[in-house]
């Protein structure tokens, strides 16, 4: 029974792993000329439904990935499924992936350093959009919230994954950052009925609070202030 358990453990957390993680390399930005980069313009892909994830929710895509060959479960992992399971919230939260672009070029704005003034295009683009200058490209890859507890441990809370991405005007990458943000690395773990009480307001707070890291783990990196940890964790892989 207990070989079982642990199996099933381990199984929950490999099939669910790849949807609320995904792969990205970072890559720290190393150009010295950052005149030579305008104009500089921001945009952003559409943000993707948020998950409502429940005990429930595990278990049926277990089941399901016992169920189907070659854990064929994960395709119903994808936008709609994830709207249609948090459909309650879809029109009560902000667009996170509006929310972290907005505020990261704010603060970049604001910042008396020696980056241009960064031009913003509001709303979302298609995966083919291309513009003959430099983009910083921002894309959420995923949002969940509720019983999040395969996900390196991460408990009942709100997950984001966002990831940055700028690029010249022949598409060559000059830098990469992903961030993953798990209300429990901050200790603010809540549960379902706590974020979905008051019409959201305690995720709508969350989801405020996951931007703002996001946005400072994006510009230290950019900036070359953790470049130190960066340079660790490529040595340890």
């Amino acid at each position: 029974m207990k070989k079982t358990t642990a199996w099933l453990i381990f199984f929950i957390w490999a099939v669910s792993l790849p949807f609320f993680q995904g792969c990205t390399t970072d890559m720290p930005f190393i150009k010295k000329d950052v005149a030579s980069l305008t104009p500089l313009k921001v945009i952003r892909y559409e943000t993707p439904g948020i998950l409502r994830s429940t005990m429930a929710e595990t278990l049926f895509l277990t089941t399901a990935a016992v169920a189907l060959p070659g854990g064929s479960a994960l395709i119903l992992l994808n936008d709609g499924y994830c709207k249609t399971r948090g459909e309650t919230m879809q029109t009560k939260i902000p667009d996170f992936g509006y929310i972290v672009m907005n505020r990261f070029v704010v603060k970049m704005n604001q910042e008396a350093s020696k980056w241009p003034l960064l031009a913003v295009r509001s709303e979302p683009v298609g995966e083919d959009y291309a513009e003959p200058c430099t983009l910083i490209e921002f894309k959420v890859k995923r949002l969940a919230y509720g019983y999040l507890d395969f996900v390196r441990g991460g408990g009942n809370g709100f997950l984001s994954k966002t990831v940055v991405t700028m690029k010249d005007p022949n598409g060559e990458i000059l830098w990469q950052k992903s961030f993953t943000y798990l209300s429990k690395d901050f200790k603010r773990d809540k549960n379902i009925d706590e974020f979905e009480a008051d019409d959201g307001k305690l995720l709508k707070e969350e989801m405020e609070f996951a931007a703002e890291k996001t946005v400072s783990d994006f510009i230290a990196h950019l900036n070359g202030e953790n470049l130190q940890e960066y340079a660790k964790q490529e040595s340890s892989d």
